[in-house]
């Protein structure tokens, strides 16, 4: 009786603790996943706004009056490298991390600054470096800085809710 007892005590024993260790397995793996999308929300939104910080400033010298038209076209050649590059990747690693909410929001971000480096490319079109006017509509590239702005604090917004479930 008194081994039957303990073969019945150490079977529970055994179970509990495998139990015990499955749970901590999996809350480990949960708080790996989470890390992993804090990281790749994180790069995100600093490559965004590395590229907001540089057409912010294109966009400041491409309005005064004489702009170096040659140097703005140098920022935006940049300005669409880190769009293409950087942004681009990690736009790839929030899509891959999820979820699609945030996926979309991320693509929505990254439109509204390939919208704005559109419009300053456009307005850069066909002008001399001696232009005295640089843009036609100075306001063009605002517009599209401002609704990337709103896009990022969605973005960062949801993302936040995101990690903390």
């Amino acid at each position: 009786m008194g081994a039957a007892v303990g073969v019945v005590g150490t079977t529970l024993a055994a179970a509990v603790a495998g139990l015990s260790a499955q749970r901590q397995v999996r809350a480990e793996h949960r708080h790996w996943r989470r890390q992993l999308r804090r990281d790749a929300y994180s790069a995100f939104t600093a490559r965004a706004d590395e590229l907001r910080k540089v057409l912010k400033e294109i966009n400041a010298e491409l309005i005064t009056p004489g702009a170096d038209l040659d140097a703005v076209r140098t920022a935006l050649d940049g300005a669409r490298g880190l769009l293409n590059g950087r942004l681009a990747d990690a736009q790839a690693t929030v899509e891959i991390e999820g979820p699609e909410r945030l996926a979309r929001m991320a693509e929505e971000l990254s439109r509204s600054l390939s919208a704005c480096v559109a419009a300053i490319s456009a307005a850069t079109l066909g002008r001399g470096a001696g232009s005295t006017s640089a843009v036609t509509d100075p306001q063009g590239a605002r517009r599209f800085l401002d609704h990337a702005s709103s896009k990022r604090t969605q973005f960062v917004e949801h993302a936040r809710r995101t990690i903390d479930v």
